[in-house]
């Protein structure tokens, strides 16, 4: 009767072993599935990386931004209206007015 456990027991660890080679496979597999799939996106990022100076358009610029600027602080300092508009004016109160007085 101990010999039949025996090899029963035997027959049950060498059926595990297998199902966890069996198991691990299959898990390896998808594993390499997984990186070739990341490898293949790589592939495309590095594609599109490659292209991207083409596909960005050259700017040139002819006049330096930063005039347009300084001529507006030269006309305000000079006293000229700038593009703001005119400030309303204000009572005696602090508070905006049309220019017209209340009685």
């Amino acid at each position: 009767m101990e010999l039949v456990v025996i090899i029963i027991l035997l027959v049950l660890s060498i059926f595990l072993q297998l199902e966890a080679r069996y198991s691990s496979k299959n898990y390896l597999e998808d594993y390499d599935e997984q990186l070739e799939e990341m490898k293949n996106s790589l592939n495309v990022v590095a594609q599109v990386l490659h292209k991207l100076p083409e596909l960005v358009p050259q700017f040139k610029i002819e006049t330096n931004p930063l005039s347009q600027i300084l001529e507006f602080f030269q006309q305000r300092a000079q006293g000229e209206q700038g593009s703001l508009g005119a400030e309303s004016p204000r009572d005696d109160t602090g508070q905006y007015s049309d220019g017209t007085t209340q009685e």
